[in-house]
């Protein structure tokens, strides 16, 4: 009994591809969560000098670490930059070596391919199969993959720190997260996924259909057909413009606006909650740290439509790079001509009967 192979992810088909700059896309993606989580500490810093001045209110003179904590802040944020900067020149560099190594495997496939491939295969189409779905890649491998794991490393200090000072105002904020991921998951998830492939196939049509009537004009001028060869061009642009109006305003309308929304609104959730538990914080005497956490967590929620843009972006990437990945295949997979292991010359030029 024969076991399935399993198929190898799109990132372990790129990976494959980078060859000896593999290591240095996971250095990136290793500095990527180092700079999440440096970005992240000056909100701490915040909550510790809104601690403080919260506590000796109001004699601010007696809050002596305030300067301390914003030095710590700033130092905190560059740091993060810095190491984001380095993390995204390293996944640039192997994300431009991968492409480059994409085109060059795909060249010498093709270069083994029989003529009769190019005939029903136009030049047009074969070139966005392989230059343009190796550029789509490059964003997967340059920013997708480091702002996937960076905020994958964002989310895993955020439940943290969401559930050390006040677990009902972090419950909150995470509210607003659940119904932005779940929103974006509607719309790139399931039978829409489907939607995506046949919008890459329409642009792989459309592309063809340019090239091959660019390149035919003078011939199209000397025989006066330039009506009778425009209408493929702009059948195709036709069928790309419904097939992306079709996902664009049947699919990703309302679950777009239910995330934007959620993201972009994440401290409406925080209020609610903060009016609930501000009573029994003045009946318990612990008004100050209230007030303090309720300061954390509305500066804090604004980071959370940030996190969840770059999901956003990342899995439209993964998408593109699925579908870029299966027209690459497509050039990968034509067929070669059979390679005879000892050949043999022709005697003369005469023909054999």
């Amino acid at each position: 009994m024969t076991t399935k192979e399993k198929k190898p992810s799109d990132v372990a088909v790129l990976l494959g591809y980078a060859g000896s700059y593999r290591g240095l896309t996971y250095l990136g993606l290793a500095l990527s969560a180092a700079a999440m989580i440096l970005g992240m500490l000056p909100y701490i810093c915040i909550w510790l000098a809104a601690r403080d001045l919260i506590a000796v209110a109001p004699d601010w003179t007696r809050a002596a670490g305030i300067e301390r904590y914003g030095w710590m802040a700033f130092a905190t944020a560059v740091g993060g930059i810095i190491v984001y900067f380095c993390a995204l020149m390293c996944t640039h560099l192997a994300a431009f070596r991968t492409a480059s190594n994409i085109r060059k495997a795909g060249m010498a496939h093709l270069m083994k391919t029989p003529l009769g491939f190019f005939d029903s295969n136009a030049s047009g189409l074969l070139r966005n199969r392989l230059d343009g779905a190796a550029g789509e890649t490059e964003t997967l491998l340059a920013h997708n993959l480091a702002d996937i794991v960076g905020t994958a490393a964002m989310f895993l200090s955020t439940l943290v720190l969401m559930l050390v000072f006040d677990w009902h105002m972090g419950a909150a904020c995470l509210f607003a997260a659940v119904v932005s991921v779940a929103a974006m998951f509607s719309m790139m998830g399931g039978k829409n996924a489907k939607l995506m492939a046949e919008y890459q196939a329409a642009q792989d049509t459309m592309s063809k259909a340019g090239t091959e009537y660019v390149r035919g004009i003078p011939v199209v001028k000397v025989f006066q057909q330039t009506v009778y060869s425009f209408k493929a061009f702009r059948e195709a642009i036709e069928d790309y413009s419904t097939k992306a109006e079709k996902y664009a305003l049947g699919v990703c309308r309302l679950p777009q606006a239910i995330n934007l929304t959620a993201t972009e609104g994440a401290f409406i959730f925080l209020v609610p909650v903060a009016l609930l538990l501000a009573p029994g914080a003045l009946r318990s005497g612990n008004f100050a740290l209230f007030v303090t956490n309720f300061a954390f967590y509305a500066v804090f929620s604004a980071i959370i439509s940030t996190a969840l843009a770059r999901i956003m972006f990342a899995a439209s990437g993964m998408m593109l790079a699925h579908t870029a990945l299966g027209r690459i295949d497509e050039v990968m997979n034509a067929p070669t001509l059979e390679i005879v292991a000892n050949p043999r010359l022709p005697k003369d030029n005469g023909v054999d009967p």
